[in-house]
């Protein structure tokens, strides 16, 4: 009942071996090894040019540096500036601009945004710097959450005379949103 012990096993080859896979794994390989080879002549190529920048911006900083020794000094150069004289008009545009650059601009921002509320979207912001005015447009989810909102800019200190200017219910939208526009000033 016991099988036959004497079994003659014969190891050979399968027919699909190397046989189908010697030639396009040669060419893969053979690929491979091309872009390796493109790749690296590429980033050699980037490192000359690196190297060639880097001299050439300390020729420049050389260079640079004499032309300061002999340049003027920037005082001279504003004493020269300064000598132009402005018509009446030029004056006053420039005054406007300058008072329109010195205006704190992010003391505003800061203090609208330091009382966000995720009930209220604000959609415009209209400043006036010649009166320190703003305007503020915005819808609001309902209106608690809007007088809410008001009165949490009434108690910000950089804001001074925070009113509620105008409201109005969206009655063709479903969540009926309020749409507003709050009239404040700020401390310039």
């Amino acid at each position: 009942m016991w099988p036959d012990p004497d079994y003659q096993l014969e190891f050979s080859r399968p027919a699909f071996a190397w046989r189908r896979l010697r030639l396009p794994g040669g060419l893969v390989l053979l690929g491979l090894t091309a872009l390796v080879a493109v790749e690296y002549n590429r980033v050699v190529d980037q490192q000359s040019q690196l190297q060639i920048l880097v001299e050439r911006q300390q020729q420049l900083v050389a260079l640079g540096a004499n032309q300061v020794k002999s340049a003027p000094a920037p005082l001279q150069v504003v004493a020269k500036q300064s000598a132009v004289k402005l018509s009446q008009p030029q004056q006053k545009a420039v005054e406007k601009i300058v008072q329109q650059l010195n205006v704190r601009w992010f003391d505003l921002l800061q203090a609208l945004e330091s009382q966000q509320v995720p009930e209220i979207a604000l959609l415009q912001l209209l400043p006036d710097a010649n009166r320190g005015q703003f305007v503020l447009s915005g819808e609001a989810k309902n209106y608690q959450a809007l007088l809410k909102y008001v009165s949490q800019l009434q108690r910000v200190e950089a804001l001074d005379q925070v009113h509620l200017q105008k409201h109005q219910v969206n009655e063709s939208h479903p969540q009926r949103p309020v749409s507003f526009e709050i009239q404040g000033g700020w401390q310039r």
